[in-house]
């Protein structure tokens, strides 16, 4: 395993979990109580994370090495 696999495996996960307690408090101080305020911020919110996600594991495949060329 490489160094940049599992450096970015932990910081998927603990990114995450930073991220979801980030969007959960901006819900609570920022969001009206309204039904359809949820249903606009949830689903986006639930889909942002995957752009850092998508960076981060292109990062990772960085470390991997080119195949080999077969002669």
């Amino acid at each position: 395993m490489r160094w940049r696999t599992g450096l970015g495996g932990l910081m998927i996960v603990s990114g995450l979990f930073a991220y979801i307690a980030a969007a959960v408090t901006i819900a609570n101080r920022f969001l009206p109580d309204h039904w359809l305020a949820e249903l606009v911020f949830y689903p986006l919110a639930g889909f942002l994370w995957i752009f850092p996600a998508i960076w981060l594991i292109g990062w990772t495949k960085k470390d991997k090495e080119p195949p080999a060329s077969s002669r």
